[in-house]
Protein backbone atom coordinates (compact mmCIF):
# COMPACT_ATOMS: atom_id res chain seq x y z
CA UNK A 1 0.00 0.00 0.00
CA UNK A 2 1.52 3.42 -0.54
CA UNK A 3 1.98 6.06 2.05
CA UNK A 4 1.04 9.48 1.24
CA UNK A 5 3.39 12.51 2.37
CA UNK A 6 2.83 16.33 2.90
CA UNK A 7 3.90 19.34 4.43
CA UNK A 8 2.65 21.78 6.72
CA UNK A 9 3.75 25.64 6.64
CA UNK A 10 3.13 29.18 7.17
CA UNK A 11 4.87 32.63 7.08
CA UNK A 12 8.15 30.77 8.56
CA UNK A 13 8.60 28.68 5.20
CA UNK A 14 8.49 30.42 1.99
CA UNK A 15 5.24 30.33 -0.14
CA UNK A 16 4.97 27.15 -1.97
CA UNK A 17 6.15 27.05 -5.46
CA UNK A 18 5.85 24.37 -8.32
CA UNK A 19 9.48 22.44 -6.83
CA UNK A 20 6.59 21.30 -4.11
CA UNK A 21 6.75 17.33 -5.02
CA UNK A 22 3.72 15.77 -2.96
CA UNK A 23 0.19 15.66 -3.70
CA UNK A 24 -1.52 16.99 -0.39
CA UNK A 25 -0.67 20.48 1.43
CA UNK A 26 -1.31 21.89 4.30
CA UNK A 27 -0.90 25.51 5.12
CA UNK A 28 -1.90 28.37 7.63
CA UNK A 29 -4.82 30.56 7.28
CA UNK A 30 -4.89 32.52 10.42
CA UNK A 31 -3.63 32.44 14.34
CA UNK A 32 -6.66 33.77 16.06
CA UNK A 33 -7.09 36.83 14.07
CA UNK A 34 -3.50 37.05 13.19
CA UNK A 35 -3.62 36.69 9.37
CA UNK A 36 -0.85 34.39 8.03
CA UNK A 37 1.34 36.44 5.29
CA UNK A 38 1.49 33.45 2.89
CA UNK A 39 -1.69 32.66 2.99
CA UNK A 40 -3.11 34.24 -0.47
CA UNK A 41 0.05 32.73 -2.39
CA UNK A 42 0.07 29.54 -1.06
CA UNK A 43 -4.12 29.08 -1.51
CA UNK A 44 -3.53 30.73 -5.42
CA UNK A 45 -0.93 28.02 -6.10
CA UNK A 46 -2.78 25.41 -4.43
CA UNK A 47 -6.34 25.70 -6.06
CA UNK A 48 -4.23 26.07 -9.19
CA UNK A 49 -2.60 22.84 -8.51
CA UNK A 50 -5.73 20.63 -7.63
CA UNK A 51 -7.20 22.14 -10.56
CA UNK A 52 -4.27 20.81 -13.01
CA UNK A 53 -3.82 17.37 -11.03
CA UNK A 54 -0.51 18.45 -9.30
CA UNK A 55 -2.50 17.80 -5.82
CA UNK A 56 -5.37 15.80 -5.19
CA UNK A 57 -6.24 18.27 -2.19
CA UNK A 58 -5.22 20.89 0.09
CA UNK A 59 -5.94 21.85 3.89
CA UNK A 60 -6.25 25.55 5.12
CA UNK A 61 -5.56 25.14 9.16
CA UNK A 62 -5.76 27.61 11.76
CA UNK A 63 -4.42 27.74 15.08
CA UNK A 64 -7.79 27.61 17.23
CA UNK A 65 -7.79 30.18 19.87
CA UNK A 66 -10.33 31.00 23.28
CA UNK A 67 -12.10 33.73 20.43
CA UNK A 68 -13.09 30.92 18.61
CA UNK A 69 -16.20 32.34 16.87
CA UNK A 70 -13.73 35.82 15.37
CA UNK A 71 -11.12 32.89 14.73
CA UNK A 72 -13.00 31.00 12.35
CA UNK A 73 -14.42 34.03 11.00
CA UNK A 74 -11.18 35.38 10.05
CA UNK A 75 -10.84 32.04 8.21
CA UNK A 76 -14.02 32.27 6.38
CA UNK A 77 -13.02 35.51 5.44
CA UNK A 78 -9.36 34.70 4.26
CA UNK A 79 -10.61 31.70 2.02
CA UNK A 80 -13.85 33.91 0.75
CA UNK A 81 -11.94 36.25 -0.27
CA UNK A 82 -9.51 34.18 -1.65
CA UNK A 83 -12.16 32.86 -4.27
CA UNK A 84 -12.90 29.66 -1.99
CA UNK A 85 -13.72 27.75 -0.51
CA UNK A 86 -12.29 25.53 -3.26
CA UNK A 87 -14.05 22.32 -3.82
CA UNK A 88 -10.94 20.39 -2.93
CA UNK A 89 -10.34 22.58 -0.13
CA UNK A 90 -10.63 20.45 3.91
CA UNK A 91 -10.03 22.88 6.98
CA UNK A 92 -8.49 21.81 9.79
CA UNK A 93 -8.69 23.07 13.58
CA UNK A 94 -5.15 23.24 15.10
CA UNK A 95 -5.34 22.70 18.34
CA UNK A 96 -2.09 23.28 20.62
CA UNK A 97 -1.72 24.39 24.26
CA UNK A 98 1.09 26.83 23.11
CA UNK A 99 -0.62 30.00 25.01
CA UNK A 100 -4.06 28.90 24.77
CA UNK A 101 -5.41 28.09 28.36
CA UNK A 102 -5.21 23.90 29.49
CA UNK A 103 -8.28 21.82 30.30
CA UNK A 104 -11.22 21.14 28.95
CA UNK A 105 -12.08 23.60 25.81
CA UNK A 106 -14.46 21.55 24.30
CA UNK A 107 -16.90 23.84 23.92
CA UNK A 108 -15.26 26.11 21.70
CA UNK A 109 -13.54 24.03 19.50
CA UNK A 110 -16.81 21.94 18.96
CA UNK A 111 -18.16 25.74 18.47
CA UNK A 112 -15.75 26.36 15.62
CA UNK A 113 -16.59 22.51 14.27
CA UNK A 114 -20.04 23.14 13.55
CA UNK A 115 -19.72 26.54 12.15
CA UNK A 116 -17.22 25.07 9.83
CA UNK A 117 -19.37 22.29 9.06
CA UNK A 118 -22.09 24.46 8.15
CA UNK A 119 -20.35 26.41 5.91
CA UNK A 120 -18.58 23.53 3.63
CA UNK A 121 -21.51 21.33 4.07
CA UNK A 122 -20.03 18.12 4.50
CA UNK A 123 -18.47 16.78 8.22
CA UNK A 124 -15.85 15.22 6.53
CA UNK A 125 -13.96 18.33 5.22
CA UNK A 126 -13.96 19.66 9.40
CA UNK A 127 -10.36 17.85 10.46
CA UNK A 128 -8.26 18.13 13.52
CA UNK A 129 -4.74 18.35 14.77
CA UNK A 130 -3.66 17.63 18.21
CA UNK A 131 -0.58 16.21 20.21
CA UNK A 132 -1.68 13.31 22.11
CA UNK A 133 -1.51 15.38 25.37
CA UNK A 134 -3.40 18.01 24.10
CA UNK A 135 -6.56 16.24 22.51
CA UNK A 136 -7.50 14.64 25.58
CA UNK A 137 -6.57 17.60 27.91
CA UNK A 138 -7.91 20.05 25.91
CA UNK A 139 -11.02 18.26 23.29
CA UNK A 140 -12.48 15.51 25.96
CA UNK A 141 -15.79 15.99 24.04
CA UNK A 142 -15.40 15.54 20.18
CA UNK A 143 -17.63 14.72 17.28
CA UNK A 144 -18.52 11.89 16.42
CA UNK A 145 -16.59 10.49 13.31
CA UNK A 146 -13.80 13.59 13.82
CA UNK A 147 -10.87 12.98 11.83
CA UNK A 148 -7.48 13.75 13.05
CA UNK A 149 -3.67 14.36 12.30
CA UNK A 150 -2.16 13.28 14.85
CA UNK A 151 1.07 14.95 16.45
CA UNK A 152 4.11 12.66 17.62
CA UNK A 153 7.57 13.13 17.07
CA UNK A 154 9.33 10.20 16.60
CA UNK A 155 6.11 8.14 17.81
CA UNK A 156 2.56 7.56 16.00
CA UNK A 157 0.17 9.07 18.87
CA UNK A 158 -2.86 6.74 16.94
CA UNK A 159 -5.29 9.11 18.41
CA UNK A 160 -8.58 8.10 17.84
CA UNK A 161 -9.80 9.31 14.31
CA UNK A 162 -6.50 9.23 12.93
CA UNK A 163 -6.31 10.26 9.21
CA UNK A 164 -2.94 11.14 9.29
CA UNK A 165 0.55 11.42 11.53
CA UNK A 166 2.98 14.93 11.82
CA UNK A 167 5.73 12.80 12.45
CA UNK A 168 8.58 15.51 12.88
CA UNK A 169 9.09 19.62 13.27
CA UNK A 170 11.79 19.02 10.67
CA UNK A 171 14.51 19.15 13.60
CA UNK A 172 15.38 15.18 13.06
CA UNK A 173 12.65 12.96 14.11
CA UNK A 174 11.59 11.36 10.87
CA UNK A 175 13.74 8.01 11.39
CA UNK A 176 14.51 7.93 7.64
CA UNK A 177 11.54 9.55 6.42
CA UNK A 178 11.98 13.46 5.05
CA UNK A 179 12.34 16.03 7.12
CA UNK A 180 11.42 18.45 4.53
CA UNK A 181 11.06 19.03 1.27
CA UNK A 182 11.07 22.07 -1.56
CA UNK A 183 10.55 24.88 -1.44
CA UNK A 184 10.45 24.60 1.84
CA UNK A 185 13.48 22.89 3.29
CA UNK A 186 13.19 21.52 7.32
CA UNK A 187 9.45 21.75 8.12
CA UNK A 188 6.54 20.23 9.80
CA UNK A 189 6.32 16.77 7.67
CA UNK A 190 3.43 14.45 7.93
CA UNK A 191 2.43 11.10 6.61
CA UNK A 192 -0.66 9.17 5.87
CA UNK A 193 -0.43 5.61 6.11
CA UNK A 194 -1.84 3.46 3.45
CA UNK A 195 -3.45 5.51 1.51
CA UNK A 196 -2.88 7.49 -1.86
CA UNK A 197 -3.59 11.63 -1.98
CA UNK A 198 -6.77 10.40 -3.73
CA UNK A 199 -7.72 8.04 -0.74
CA UNK A 200 -7.29 10.84 1.49
CA UNK A 201 -9.22 13.48 -0.46
CA UNK A 202 -12.08 11.20 -0.37
CA UNK A 203 -11.64 10.51 3.50
CA UNK A 204 -11.98 13.87 3.49
CA UNK A 205 -15.41 14.34 1.41
CA UNK A 206 -13.38 16.16 -1.60
CA UNK A 207 -12.47 13.04 -3.57
CA UNK A 208 -13.77 12.61 -7.30
CA UNK A 209 -17.17 11.10 -6.56
CA UNK A 210 -17.78 13.60 -4.05
CA UNK A 211 -16.98 16.65 -6.29
CA UNK A 212 -19.42 14.50 -9.30
CA UNK A 213 -22.03 14.13 -7.29
CA UNK A 214 -22.10 17.71 -5.97
CA UNK A 215 -22.16 19.14 -9.86
CA UNK A 216 -25.32 17.33 -10.20
CA UNK A 217 -28.65 18.94 -8.98
CA UNK A 218 -31.17 16.91 -6.37
CA UNK A 219 -33.38 15.48 -9.30
CA UNK A 220 -29.88 14.24 -11.11
CA UNK A 221 -28.67 12.35 -7.83
CA UNK A 222 -32.16 10.85 -7.93
CA UNK A 223 -32.05 9.40 -10.88
CA UNK A 224 -28.82 8.26 -10.93
CA UNK A 225 -29.17 6.75 -7.59
CA UNK A 226 -32.60 5.14 -9.35
CA UNK A 227 -31.00 4.14 -12.41
CA UNK A 228 -28.10 3.07 -10.71
CA UNK A 229 -30.28 0.71 -8.19
CA UNK A 230 -32.04 -0.87 -11.30
CA UNK A 231 -28.98 -1.90 -12.48
CA UNK A 232 -27.63 -3.17 -9.44
CA UNK A 233 -31.34 -5.14 -8.96
CA UNK A 234 -30.85 -6.47 -12.56
CA UNK A 235 -27.25 -7.80 -12.07
CA UNK A 236 -27.95 -9.26 -8.19
CA UNK A 237 -31.57 -10.10 -8.00
CA UNK A 238 -34.23 -7.80 -6.60
CA UNK A 239 -32.48 -9.39 -2.83
CA UNK A 240 -29.42 -9.59 -3.58
CA UNK A 241 -29.75 -13.10 -4.08
CA UNK A 242 -29.90 -13.73 -7.96
CA UNK A 243 -33.31 -14.97 -9.62
CA UNK A 244 -34.97 -17.94 -8.72
CA UNK A 245 -35.99 -18.54 -12.46
CA UNK A 246 -32.84 -18.99 -13.54
CA UNK A 247 -32.25 -22.40 -11.06
CA UNK A 248 -29.68 -22.88 -8.73
CA UNK A 249 -25.79 -22.25 -8.96
CA UNK A 250 -23.91 -25.21 -8.31
CA UNK A 251 -23.72 -23.88 -4.37
CA UNK A 252 -27.31 -24.29 -4.71
CA UNK A 253 -28.21 -20.76 -4.66
CA UNK A 254 -30.17 -18.47 -7.02
CA UNK A 255 -28.08 -17.78 -10.42
CA UNK A 256 -27.24 -14.44 -11.09
CA UNK A 257 -27.79 -13.46 -15.24
CA UNK A 258 -23.75 -14.17 -15.53
CA UNK A 259 -24.29 -17.33 -13.47
CA UNK A 260 -26.99 -18.42 -16.03
CA UNK A 261 -24.53 -17.32 -18.62
CA UNK A 262 -22.29 -19.26 -18.01
CA UNK A 263 -24.03 -22.22 -17.57
CA UNK A 264 -25.18 -22.32 -20.79
CA UNK A 265 -21.91 -21.57 -22.56
CA UNK A 266 -21.21 -25.02 -20.63
CA UNK A 267 -24.25 -26.91 -21.91
CA UNK A 268 -23.21 -25.62 -25.73
CA UNK A 269 -19.75 -26.70 -25.15
CA UNK A 270 -20.57 -30.21 -23.92
CA UNK A 271 -22.95 -30.49 -26.63
CA UNK A 272 -20.20 -29.32 -28.97
CA UNK A 273 -17.87 -32.36 -27.52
Amino acid sequence: MVDSLFADVSYFQVPVDDSYPFGILSFRSNDGDFRDPNFAANYAWACQAVDSGRLACFIVYFYSRPNWLETVNVHREMVERAGGPHRRMITMIDLESGGNPRGNQSDGINGAYWQLTDWLGDRRRVIGYANQGDFFDMWPERPDGLRMVGAGYGRNPNLPGQIAHQYTDGQGYGGGLPEGCPPFGDCDMNIAYAMSPQDFAAACGVGIEEEFMSALNEFEQRELLDKTRDIWIQLRGPEGEGWPQLGKNEHGKNRTPVDALAAIDDALEDQRK
